[in-house]
């Protein structure tokens, strides 16, 4: 019972913190302490609790690492001109009227060909950004595309880990999935196209600083040059480089073209690399700046926190009980969907990660399951416990990509209408059998 207990104070004053502007670490350190009591009230020593919130945390490890440097590759990319060159060009070639449109499109597109999506925010995300902040545009809405955008390819890329990780647990051929999942994203795609675009001729680009384009030119000596050190993490990311390998390589080329062509000096770029960005234009001081290794901190405390509590429940079985209940009941197919997706955001809110929600999900649901098919499956899964953790504030799949696009933690859930709009088609499809029909249809042709 005080588990439960527990996890409602935990939800309680994440959404008061997140509700508040207050730093996410202090909720979850209280909840942690919650927790630790709890253990040593049922009888765990302190050692055995320390080595559940271990076994989680030292997973984290990895993530740490990759915020870490992808702090180091905004302030990079920032210093050597890379990113004021993609909003040079954007500013130059992209249709302001459809401009949050172009958002949604730009971003998916990268998504489905690097198949991450903190890669995709980090590397169109933040000038997109930026161009947003200067023209005055609702950031919510805005960051709500770039959502929707990165998790088109995190849902369907044959590139994801995601998505790898999913085709693993259920046992399937990887481009035989995407296939099918391809077909399943037309009618979600379209709808957020039709939405995007209303927004877009709601919210046009109308107004950017006239200065702001020269000034971009002429302060970082924009050219298609600067360019390569995101052309250098598109391609790292296509022929699957890893991530902790192609950041490093991106950061070593825009060092050589910081030196070269900005005439940086060495002592500044490291700095830069720790501290963050900053320049002395008076047109640009506030606009471009930021990253560095300092600016990731406080994301990492809370995922390491976030890990730690997670360990606790993988640790205690905490969910035994509801499985045992949920497979006593004989539930529709649509109704397991949607017990799938409530579970898939309960396990992304108390875990706090993406990757949790997916295998507890599984895990708690795999008896209900057992008369479906594997890609039946796996479908389920790719339209609830892979999207919805991305709606959860302090949960990473949101934290980080809030964290490197520079923007509030929660203003842009409204706007993303991906995340959405996916799980409901795929309700109303179970709800009235369309999916089956579809199938019979395509085994007939």
């Amino acid at each position: 019972m005080l588990i439960f207990v527990g996890i409602l104070f935990t939800l309680f004053i994440l959404v008061f913190s997140v509700l508040n502007n207050i730093f996410l670490g202090y909720g979850l350190t209280i909840s942690l302490l919650f927790f630790t009591f709890v253990g040593i009230r049922k009888g765990y020593s302190i050692k055995k609790i320390s080595n559940l919130y271990w076994t989680e945390t030292k997973k984290s490890l990895n993530i740490i690492l990759i915020l870490l440097l992808i702090g180091m590759l905004i302030s990079s990319w920032l210093s050597s001109g890379a990113i004021s060159s993609i909003i040079y060009y954007s500013l130059k070639y992209v249709n302001p009227k459809l401009f949050i449109l172009c958002a949604f499109l730009i971003t998916s597109l990268v998504s489905m060909l690097i198949g991450t999506s903190f890669g995709t925010v980090s590397a169109v995300g933040i000038p997109l950004i930026i161009i947003g902040k200067t023209a005055g545009i609702n950031l919510g809405i805005l960051g709500g595309a770039i959502f929707s955008g990165a998790y088109f390819g995190d849902r369907t890329s044959p590139l994801s880990s995601s998505l790898l990780l999913l085709c693993n647990l259920a046992d399937l051929k990887l481009f035989d999935y995407v296939k099918k999942i391809v077909i399943d994203n037309i009618i979600p795609f379209i709808l957020c196209i039709v939405f995007y675009l209303i927004f877009s001729l709601r919210y046009p680009l109308t107004y950017i600083n006239s200065n702001l384009s020269n000034e971009l030119y002429n302060y970082y000596h924009v050219s298609a040059l600067l360019l390569l050190p995101d052309i250098i993490l598109f391609v790292l990311s296509v022929f699957k480089v890893k991530i902790t390998r192609s950041i490093p390589i991106s950061v070593l080329c825009a060092f050589i073209l910081d030196i070269v062509i900005q005439n940086t000096s060495i002592s500044d770029f490291v700095k830069y690399l720790v501290f963050g960005y900053t320049n002395d234009s008076q047109v640009l001081k506030n606009i471009i700046h930021g990253g560095g290794i300092i600016s990731m901190l406080k994301t990492c405390y809370i995922i390491v926190i976030s890990c730690s509590i997670s360990g606790f429940f993988s640790g205690l079985n905490v969910f035994e009980g509801l499985k045992l209940k949920l497979k006593e009941k004989n539930l529709s197919s649509s109704s397991i969907f949607l017990v799938t997706v409530g579970l898939g955001i309960v396990n992304a809110a108390v875990g706090c990660s993406q990757t949790i929600a997916i295998i507890l999900t599984l895990d708690i649901m795999k008896d209900l399951y057992e008369d479906y098919t594997a890609q039946d499956i796996a479908l389920d899964f790719s339209n609830s416990a892979i999207l919805t953790p991305a709606l959860i504030p302090w949960c990473i799949a949101s934290l980080v990509p809030c964290s490197v696009l520079g923007i509030n933690s929660y203003s842009y859930i409204p706007f993303a209408f991906y995340l959405y709009i996916v799980p409901l088609v795929h309700f109303i499809r179970k709800k009235f059998n369309f999916t089956k029909k579809l199938d019979e249809k395509a085994i007939q042709n």
